[in-house]
């Protein structure tokens, strides 16, 4: 059960980091475009975010479905705690982001697109670092 768990935590991590660096891209392209063009890659980026959404929670889930899976002899050591605070902050870049192209929807405001790449940014290098 551990291996499957983990398994599954691994590859939703891979797939949350893939998901990231596309919109990273993502948004480095649409920040320079106009019209239809940006209107699309802005689409694309809403589809990957409700995605993003589902495996963010499940990262999170099989984490802590592993936490669980431990023999009551193992205590978390120092790389579990730092493991924790990179997973919430992961989780907060990810809500910031989230707001943030609500924000941009609502209000037409693209000058918002350097704080999206910055928590996108964020949230691919929390990811990497987490593997």
């Amino acid at each position: 059960m551990k291996t499957i768990l983990l398994a599954f935590h691994l590859i939703a991590v891979a797939t949350g980091t893939g998901m990231s660096i596309a919109n990273y891209v993502n948004i480095r392209i649409a920040a320079t475009e106009k019209g239809d063009r940006q209107a699309s890659l802005v689409y694309l980026r809403r589809v990957l975010a409700r995605f993003a959404d589902v495996i963010i929670a499940a990262i999170f889930l099989t984490g802590i479905g592993l936490y669980y899976s431990l023999p009551p002899e193992i205590e978390p050591n120092s790389w579990f705690y730092a493991l924790m605070v990179s997973a919430t902050i992961l989780l907060l870049c990810h809500i910031a982001a989230r707001l943030t192209a609500n924000r941009m929807a609502a209000t037409g405001d693209n000058s918002l697109y350097n704080r999206m790449e910055m928590l996108v940014s964020g949230v691919w290098q929390i990811g990497r670092a987490h593997v």
